[in-house]
């Protein structure tokens, strides 16, 4: 398999794990962004430029799914 689709497939399972566990993540992390790796939550933050910087040492970003996670709905403003 490519390096490519392993990424993919990665992500992919990060992103499932995000959804289908999102109540769960809001109650421990609300108003954080969080890193997942392997499909397990490997850090969380407050602050996007602080919690990027400890991410980009633990591993390379490509291997990372990086989300906010927040009770508010997120509304786009076009």
């Amino acid at each position: 398999m490519s390096e490519y689709l392993i990424l993919f497939d990665l992500h992919e399972r990060n992103r499932k794990r995000f959804e289908e566990n999102y109540s769960a993540l809001v109650e421990e992390f609300n108003n954080r962004f969080i890193a997942i790796s392997d499909q397990r939550v490997i850090d969380s933050d407050y602050e996007l430029e602080r919690f990027t910087k400890r991410i980009e040492a633990l591993l390379p970003l490509e291997r990372v799914s990086a989300r906010y996670v927040s009770r508010d709905k997120i509304q786009l403003i076009l």
